[in-house]
């Protein structure tokens, strides 16, 4: 049984709203422009999006995150690697469906009157 055979696929609507809700700060390699394209980029999003729910699979290119070091405390000494602790970068579309699966996910929980259960463990 697929995961998309409990949940009802996404609208345009609800990835939009995904999206209005989602951080500014992008990966590297995304568009910049997204949210300002996003009357072209919709359709193709959600596509994308209900695809990867359906098959009960994370596209295999959206696996991999830039990670970059951070600095624990400004107060530290910088030359020292213990002071850094990695941060990952996920892709736009990566965080979008990660996003979307939660959404669906509670929208289910909710609708089934489960979400309770996981208060008690």
């Amino acid at each position: 049984m697929s995961v998309m055979d409990r949940f009802e696929p996404l609208t345009e609507t609800d990835i939009r709203q995904l999206l209005k809700t989602s951080f500014n700060a992008f990966c590297a390699v995304d568009p910049m422009l997204v949210k300002e394209c996003l009357d072209v980029l919709i359709t193709p999003i959600t596509k994308i999006v209900n695809k990867s729910i359906s098959l009960d699979v994370f596209p295999r290119s959206k696996k991999a995150a830039f990670v970059k070091p951070l600095i624990i405390k400004k107060t530290v000494w910088t030359n020292i690697l213990n002071n850094y602790r990695p941060v990952s970068n996920l892709t736009f579309l990566s965080q979008i469906i990660e996003r979307a699966v939660t959404f669906c996910l509670n929208k289910y929980l909710f609708n089934n009157n489960v979400h309770e259960l996981l208060v008690c463990l």
